[in-house]
């Protein structure tokens, strides 16, 4: 069994979010899979918060390309774009790792639990996906780079 890492920075605001807001905008997977090995498991996700704010935050991840929500815009994907979804990743504010200056969570690797199966259209590589808020949170990151996923994918 091999195991992918995919990491992708999406660009975010440096002004305050509100609960449920988009987080960036579209999160491109590049080479996810390759057009004659076009399924998969996702088997994790790592959030890096250069900020350390530790909020509750969501990835959302689709099979294909979909219209994401503007950045610092409540989250609202289409009836279309919801039929391709794949998952839902959730990071806890409680489940973060903080350290002197910045933190981490990480969903899925105690036992690779998340093992979600996917399978990309035809000619698909890549995997697509969206960041948003959760209840409640109303972070004002520092810099425009301060929130890095790393997805990983197995055979």
């Amino acid at each position: 069994m091999s195991v992918k890492r995919i990491t992708v920075t999406p660009t975010i605001s440096t002004a305050i979010y509100a609960a449920g807001d988009a987080l960036g905008g579209l999160l491109t997977f590049e080479n996810a899979r390759t057009p004659f090995a076009r399924s998969g498991f996702i088997c994790g996700a790592l959030l890096k918060d250069n900020s350390k704010l530790n909020q509750l935050i969501y990835l959302v991840m689709f099979d294909r390309i979909f219209t994401p929500t503007a950045d610092q815009a409540p989250f609202s994907p289409s009836d279309a774009d919801l039929a391709n979804l794949i998952t839902i990743m959730r990071f806890e504010a409680a489940d973060y790792a903080s350290f002197a200056n910045n933190s981490a969570a990480m969903v899925g690797f105690d036992s690779l639990e998340i093992n979600m199966p996917f399978e990309l259209i035809e000619g698909g590589t890549a995997l697509y996906g969206q960041l948003y808020l959760g209840a409640g949170m109303t972070p004002t990151y520092t810099a425009a780079t301060d929130l890095i996923v790393d997805l990983f994918i197995k055979d």
